[in-house]
């Protein structure tokens, strides 16, 4: 009976932390996308596999979420990209067609740099987005 105990404890840690790693459903979407320099991508968000390209170039990258939560009425998921600290929060509420792409270097995961605006729908303003979302 032990012995079976500890095989499903060990089954369900396994499973918990293959989940943990994979993206969100939520993000898990072809975003269009603006940097700061107006630059336009496409961004494809996929399991576990981040590719973002433009009309030059294209790189994909490796990726694995490590936090999902909601703050001040804001949801976000936090994100590992090459050891680097990422975010991307949804700041309407029940909108999870607009989104901020931030580079954190803290724990808070709602506070960092804008790296790209994006939207599912429509080309979105990363000026635009700048202004509403993230000024006090």
């Amino acid at each position: 009976m032990k012995k079976k105990y500890k095989i499903f404890l060990l089954v369900c840690i396994t499973l918990i932390i293959m989940v943990g790693c994979s993206g969100s459903k939520e993000i898990q979407k072809t975003w269009k996308a603006e940097d700061a320099t107006d630059n336009v991508y496409s961004i494809e968000i996929k399991d576990k596999e981040i590719t973002i390209s433009n009309n030059k170039d294209t790189d994909k990258m490796d990726y694995k979420q490590n936090a999902v939560g909601t703050a001040n009425g804001v949801k976000y998921y936090g994100l590992t990209i090459d050891n680097e600290k990422y975010s991307i929060i949804f700041p309407e509420k029940g909108n999870t067609d607009l989104a901020l792409f931030l580079k954190i270097d803290s724990d808070d995961y709602l506070d960092g740099t804008l790296v790209y605006a994006m939207n599912t729908k429509k080309q979105p303003s990363y000026k635009e987005y700048a202004e509403k979302y993230l000024t006090n």
